[in-house]
């Protein structure tokens, strides 16, 4: 029998945050995979085999609908979003945190509201199906609801960490 050892050396197990897991570039990603394959075979099936797959471009609008909004959530996430401040740069430090709180704030609500929306928007469309496939149209549009639900829990992290550095910066 063998033992297994533990090297003394070796670094500590990282904690696994929320924040940490590339959820969003996973969905994103196969979102991307989905699309391109389901327009391929579209394109396929309607000028080399003369018989159109007509659920491909469906499949591919889904896929889409995913993609974009949990792509932005993947965006968000990182900070890589369009932000402009300019302005804020020149402001002492107290007006800054105050303001950069405020625009927090805003951007919290606004993406909850969205969120709010979308997700209602989802469940209104339970009952309706798609043309082709005739699933629930609230598969497609819950890729909204999905990606701001993201983008909110991420900006709150990120507004509680950037809070926290401005109050160890003090």
């Amino acid at each position: 029998m063998s033992e297994l050892s533990v090297n003394a050396d070796s670094p500590p197990e990282k904690e696994i945050r929320f924040s940490d897991l590339s959820l969003e570039e996973i969905v994103a990603g196969i979102g991307l995979i989905i699309i391109v394959l389901s327009v391929t075979w579209g394109v396929v099936t309607r000028y080399l085999l003369a018989q159109p797959a007509a659920w491909s471009g469906e499949v591919a609008g889904i896929a889409f609908a995913w993609t974009v909004f949990v792509g932005a959530a993947a965006v968000f996430k990182r900070g890589e979003h369009i932000s402009i401040d300019l302005a804020i740069e020149y402001l002492p430090a107290a007006p800054r945190r105050l303001l950069q709180l405020l625009v927090d704030i805003f951007v919290f609500l606004t993406l909850a509201a969205v969120a709010g929306l979308a997700l209602k928007f989802s469940i209104a469309t339970i009952d309706a199906p798609t043309t082709i496939l005739r699933i629930p149209q609230s598969v497609t549009y819950s890729g909204a609801a999905v990606g701001f639900m993201l983008m909110t829990i991420r900006h709150a992290i990120f507004a509680v960490r950037r809070l926290r550095q401005s109050g160890e910066s003090k």
